[in-house]
């Protein structure tokens, strides 16, 4: 149990309140590279924002069910509770007005309490007080009551933790009637109805996070004033400690990044504060806690300082939260990861409120990060933390434990390069739209292997069907990961996800991946199955790329760069570059398919290579590919490609009412001058808007406002400025808000900066097209051999002669002496003259 200490006690104590106050004044950069009054002032200048702003309202349109209307939902704050939706149960949008965005109801509460414990101007404490007491007057529990039955969810949790730290924070403030409002609805309209239902939450999910967060604020904010308090700290504790114990046993968050991000940074909340107010717990300890930087740190790409998300989600900085706590607490590896997102400055109340420059040291970790995370199923292939090369992430699990926002992406990829995602995960599943949800979430979004992919199949809107797609979350594993200085490995198992209790489709589906560093991958599938298939592998690229067939070659060409590829598959592929009908907006794919057979192999070779153009798809012939219009219900079908107006060729894209197309993003140095033109016409003489984006640690930190069309005329319009420093990504906006129409068409952009272009690699197969493949890039050969473990085969490659008698074997020759990577082998020659293979760490195995 613990003692009460006066308030405030979350988060902080009274004696924090004059370091804070002295923190808002310093005027000196610290030894994390931030000024504290900076930062002050940001934060205040946005709760100030926010005291000016008018009374907190949210409106959203509700997406119907399966691509049914959408519905308006809006609301003001006040003394009476959010409208009912019970004709749109399956639409929470309370979520949104109870999550910390740009604008909600705990945002401002975050914001108003901050400014005031600061600065003690009571003008942040009366909005505060205003928005908890029109809460407080609900006729309701914190919860949308039309979804979910009205049970304590997401934002019960939500509102529970900033009442709490409202309460704690501005105790001395609040008259006693008012405390009592305040206390009885805490505990009525969220402690107690959470408190009975959270042990029938499933333990690993990111709700029980929120909740579980959201409990243990209240028994804290009402430790000594209500007899029930320490007991909702100490099941929210058992709470916490249950989900730990559910996420992967060898590491990493069973949700992934994005989900598990979300549930890491309530239960970050709730370990600062148990701490702050002195409650004894032994989280910090827990296995999953102390292994979170290795997972963050393994799956963050340094090309671009973010991770890859698999399942529900997308490339994200997560854990910043969590692993700040652990920083604070000496943690090296934590405190380099956040250096490496840009967390340190960064303008939040509560980064204000922790980071202290004498507690927090970073240094770059001495461990290798190419890792397999077994239990959730996720594998990392990298060059070590070097900048430029290649960074593969692979999916194949969780072997056994079923994840609600997990996809049928067994044995899948995505490939990083020059910063861009050029091999892609769709991300985010379509919930309520059934050919996006198909491709989002189903095996044909996802680079892996279909079977008997036909018009047939195509026609479907099941998600996944029997004898072509995985029809399970569950039951792909990471069997094999070998790194060393010059190759990674790694298989993925994936068989069983095609299979169910009533019909056997596959025997096997290996995947193997060799990494030959620093930017060739070749991929090897083992393929069997009791009846005759074709199988094709599947390859997707991102949003703002397209893909050529250029004879034998794949080209999936993006912004920054552009990943080369070929199949080879004994008895050839057919290749064929498409999109999916109805998910065009997620990027197109391409197949590569086998003949009809029982068993085969399917070889691969993918060689990332420089390559820039700022404008995929100028003048919108190919649809939206590489845009990416406003996506919130109520926009989607703003959206138009009109093939009945066009400024040139046969297409432009157009905008009813109200939207957006955001191109691409493209790297520039900073200082580089950047000219935009691009040609439109618009029915109103207002709404039009356009803009450059800069980008930084996944943010728009800088814009700069473009011209206006006015006219409904075909007129062209240009913009010129110059990269501002910080700058990682840039994106040119092209809006329109207002009553009318607006066309957009043949967009240009253009900079005084020669950007890298790279040579394309040769690549050819070995024998039938089963044996192996050789590459040719940048002065390097690589040679993929493959044979049967123990039996010694010769070929003849590369104008060498090689001897082995391994399954896989990779040689590289380069500077200096041959570089080997042998697999289940003993020996290897090349020329007669026996190479050692490198030296490396089986992570997960054992392999004999």
């Amino acid at each position: 149990c613990s003692a009460a200490a006066q308030h405030p006690r979350i988060f902080l104590g009274p004696d924090d309140l004059p370091r804070l106050r002295s923190m808002a004044a310093d005027t000196q950069r610290n030894a994390l590279g931030y000024v504290p009054a900076e930062m002050w002032s940001k934060i205040q200048a946005q709760a100030d924002r926010f005291v000016e702003a008018k009374p907190y309202s949210y409106s959203t349109n509700m997406p119907g069910r399966e691509a049914g209307p959408s519905k308006e939902f809006a609301y003001t704050l006040s003394d009476q509770a959010p409208p009912r939706h019970d004709d749109y149960p399956h639409y929470p949008p309370w979520t949104a007005m109870f999550q910390e965005r740009s604008d909600s109801i705990t945002t401002r509460l975050r914001y108003f309490v901050t400014a005031y414990v600061v600065t003690e101007d009571k003008k942040y404490f009366e909005k505060a007080k205003e928005m908890v007491l029109h809460m407080s007057a609900w006729d309701t529990i914190w919860t949308d009551p039309s979804y979910g039955g009205g049970k304590p969810c997401l934002d019960t949790g939500h509102a529970a933790t900033w009442v709490s730290i409202f309460y704690d924070w501005c105790y001395d403030s609040l008259t006693d009637a008012e405390r009592a409002t305040v206390r009885t609805a805490l505990a009525d309209k969220a402690a107690v109805p959470i408190d009975e239902l959270i042990e029938s939450i499933s333990p690993y999910h990111n709700y029980t996070a929120v909740i579980a967060n959201g409990l243990c604020m209240a028994g804290i904010a009402l430790l000594d004033e209500d007899e029930r308090a320490q007991g909702w700290i100490d099941k929210a504790i058992a709470r916490a400690t249950l989900n730990f114990d559910a996420q992967g046993e060898d590491g990493g968050a069973l949700e992934g990044p994005m989900y598990g991000t979300y549930a890491a940074d309530n239960f970050a909340d709730m370990l600062w504060a148990l701490s702050s107010a002195g409650v004894p717990n032994e989280l910090f300890e827990h296995p999953y806690i102390k292994s979170l930087p290795r997972y963050c740190i393994s799956l963050l790409c340094p090309n671009d300082w973010r991770q890859m998300t698999f399942g529900d989600g997308g490339p994200t900085q997560g854990f910043a939260r969590l692993t700040l706590a652990l920083a604070l607490r000496g943690d090296t590896d934590a405190a380099w990861y956040l250096e490496k997102i840009g967390q340190f400055g960064f303008e939040s109340p509560r980064y204000f409120i922790a980071l202290d420059p004498e507690r927090v040291k970073s240094v770059e970790p001495t461990w290798n990060p190419s890792d397999a995370f077994v239990d959730i199923g996720y594998g990392i292939l990298r060059d070590g933390y070097k900048r430029g090369p290649a960074f593969l992430a692979f999916k194949s699990g969780p072997p056994t434990k079923a994840v609600g926002h997990n996809h049928f992406d067994h044995n899948s990829f995505t490939i990083n390069y020059a910063g861009q995602w050029i091999a892609w995960d769709p991300g985010y599943r379509s919930y309520f739209n059934p050919p996006k949800r198909r491709y989002t979430s189903g095996s044909i979004g996802h680079s892996t292997i279909l079977l008997d992919l036909d018009e047939e199949y195509l026609s479907s809107e099941a998600t996944s069907t029997v004898g072509h797609d995985q029809v399970s979350v569950t039951g792909g594993r990471i069997s094999e990961l070998y790194t060393s200085e010059g190759f990674d490995y790694l298989m993925g198992q994936a068989a069983d996800t095609y299979n169910t209790t009533k019909v056997h489709v596959l025997d096997r589906f290996d995947r193997q991946i060799v990494f030959a560093k620093p930017g060739v991958f070749f991929i090897r599938d083992t393929l069997a199955a009791p009846e005759e298939h074709t199988y094709s592998f599947m390859l997707h690229t991102d949003l703002s790329g397209t893909f050529e067939i250029d004879g034998e070659d794949i080209l999936a060409l993006g912004s920054s760069a552009l990943l080369q590829a070929r199949v080879f598959s004994p008895g050839g592929v057919r290749l064929a570059a498409a999109s999916y009908p109805g998910a065009e907006e997620y990027g197109p794919y391409v197949s590569a398919t086998t003949e009809k057979t029982q068993a085969t192999t399917i070889t691969s070779v993918l060689v990332p290579r420089h390559f820039t153009r700022f404008v995929a798809n100028p003048g919108f012939e190919s649809g939206k590919t590489g845009w990416q219009p406003r996506n919130a219900p109520g926009f989607v079908e703003n959206h138009v490609i009109d093939t009945d107006e066009a400024h040139s060729g046969e297409a432009s894209a157009r905008i009813d009412t109200g939207g957006y197309y955001y191109s691409s993003r493209f790297a520039l140095p900073p200082g580089t001058k950047i000219t935009a033109r691009w040609w439109a016409k618009c029915t109103a003489k207002e709404g039009a808007s356009s803009m450059l984006y800069y980008w930084k640690g996944g943010r728009s930190f800088a814009n700069t406002p473009g011209p206006i069309a006015t006219v409904n005329e075909w007129t062209q319009y240009e913009m010129t400025d110059v990269v501002p420093e910080g700058t990682e990504s840039i994106c040119l906006a092209l809006q329109f808000f207002g009553e009318g129409q607006c066309w957009y068409d043949d967009v240009e952009i253009i900079a005084d900066y020669e950007t890298p272009q790279s040579d394309p690699a040769v690549i050819s197969a070995l024998g039938d097209e089963s044996d192996g493949a050789v590459v040719d890039v940048d002065g390097v050969t690589h040679v993929l051999l493959c044979g049967e473990a123990g039996e010694r085969r010769t070929f003849e490659a590369a104008g060498h002669e090689f001897e082995m008698d391994g399954e896989l074997a990779v040689v590289s020759f380069g500077e200096g002496e041959p570089a080997a990577f042998l697999l289940r082998g003993s020996t290897i020659t090349v020329d007669g003259v026996p190479v050692a293979p490198t030296d490396g760490e089986w992570k997960t195995g054992p392999v004999e």
